[in-house]
């Protein structure tokens, strides 16, 4: 009696997991198996409080790759650990975090093992903070996070979307106005990809914010911890009709 019951609750748990688990391949698209993917994310929601969310990720060999804590998690908002490991097991960092910001010890390691990075922060602000290369030598200090940056920064961004931003003309002639809120991922490379709508107006207006977005020229990569990463944008795109 007692196995089928370890059996069945082993079964259950499998189901619930299997509720909010999704697979990737490797370029980051979404794929149906664990046979066709790269890496498998379990989400995990606290029983008490469902704003709190814990996001881990695994390598298909199982072997665990990053577990990020948020709260509240529709807003992606990062509020406690997050850590990360190489394929070999070894972790890659451990990083403090409260309100979304970088919040206690920031520390990284080399694939050998060897510290590679010990910051300190309170409230997003560095306090202080010391690098070492692979051979445990400190070397010169660089930050953390790079932030991805349009061609000519803010301004650049404005611009680029005054100048090629269209109103659609059916919208136009009924007077509708709002913002397409559009979600993208500038990759390691810069180019833009993986162009969505996550809150929108009408189909026209939302088709015209897409292609203005998909249509950027390269950006400037973020980095993290001195390497170039991947990173997701936010963007609101405002129709608003000029009033004589």
């Amino acid at each position: 009696m007692k196995t089928i019951l370890t059996i069945l609750m082993s079964i259950l748990t499998l189901a619930v997991f299997g509720q909010d688990t999704t697979y990737y391949a490797n370029n980051g698209d979404r794929v149906n198996s664990l046979k066709s993917c790269d890496r498998y994310e379990i989400l995990e929601r606290d029983q008490t409080d469902t704003n709190k969310v814990v996001v881990k990720v695994y390598f298909k060999s199982g072997q665990i790759e990053s577990e990020r804590n948020y709260n509240p998690y529709c807003k992606r908002r990062l509020d406690g650990k997050r850590k990360e490991w190489y394929k070999n097991g070894q972790i890659r960092m451990n990083v403090d975090y409260k309100n979304g910001k970088l919040n206690g010890q920031v520390l990284t390691y080399w694939e050998n093992g060897q510290l590679k990075r010990h910051d300190y922060f309170e409230n997003g602000k560095l306090i202080k903070g010391k690098v070492w290369n692979f051979d445990g030598r400190e070397t010169e200090y660089y930050d953390f996070e790079i932030k991805p940056k349009f061609p000519g920064g803010t301004d650049g961004l404005v611009q680029y979307l005054g100048a090629k931003l269209k109103y659609p003309r059916k919208s136009q002639k009924k007077g509708i106005e709002g913002w397409v809120y559009v979600h993208f991922v500038v990759g390691k490379d810069g180019n833009v990809s993986h162009v969505k709508v996550v809150k929108g107006i009408n189909k026209e207006m939302d088709a015209e914010a897409v292609k203005v977005v998909k249509g950027m020229p390269k950006w400037e990569p973020g980095m993290e911890d001195g390497r170039k990463v991947s990173r997701s944008f936010y963007l609101p795109v405002r129709f608003r009709l000029t009033r004589q």
